[in-house]
């Protein structure tokens, strides 16, 4: 039995061997897939890592453009209340303008309704002044004529009068 113990330990050693080896193959082929998962696991780290960089440039980009479009639609507001208030006082002055106007047209219309009544008392003052013209002429000429009248009168007087003393002369003389 001294001969076969050693060779049973052998044996058995061999067995433990054996099963070393087989579990260390076991324990390598898992390392050799942990290592391969461990080199996708990086590679999709990495990528991951890519991917995070990508987002965080758009990202960033992304916040540049909202600044930007914040800065221009504060700038727009801005600008729309600036013009308002330009409309307000366009609006403004356009009322006051309307209303110079209609004070104008209501002073025209009056200026004109005046002009209108002067041209009226003028035509009726030329009317006025055409008859008394014509009255003018018209006594001018009965003027004339009893004028004339009165001195065809005067005549047949001294004629009359000189037929008369002749007359009272002439019976004096008889």
């Amino acid at each position: 039995m001294i001969k076969v113990k050693p060779l049973l330990q052998v044996t058995r050693q061999e067995e433990e061997m054996q099963a070393k080896d087989e579990e260390l193959v076991k324990v390598k082929e898992k390392q050799s897939k942990v290592e391969g998962e461990m080199l996708e696991m990086e590679k999709k780290q990495q990528q991951l890592v890519e991917e995070k960089n990508i987002l965080a440039e758009q990202l960033q980009a992304e916040t540049e453009l909202f600044a930007e479009a914040e800065e221009m639609r504060s700038r727009l507001a801005s600008k729309k209340q600036e013009l308002e208030e330009i409309l307000h006082d366009l609006e403004s002055r356009l009322e006051e303008e309307e209303e110079r106007s209609q004070s104008t047209v209501n002073e025209k219309k009056k200026m004109q309704s005046h002009i209108q009544d002067l041209e009226e008392q003028l035509d009726e003052e030329e009317a006025a002044r055409q008859k008394l013209q014509l009255e003018k002429v018209t006594t001018e000429s009965k003027m004339k004529k009893h004028e004339e009248d009165i001195l065809l009168l005067e005549d047949q007087n001294s004629k009359f009068i000189k037929v008369r003393r002749e007359g009272s002369a002439f019976r004096l003389k008889r």
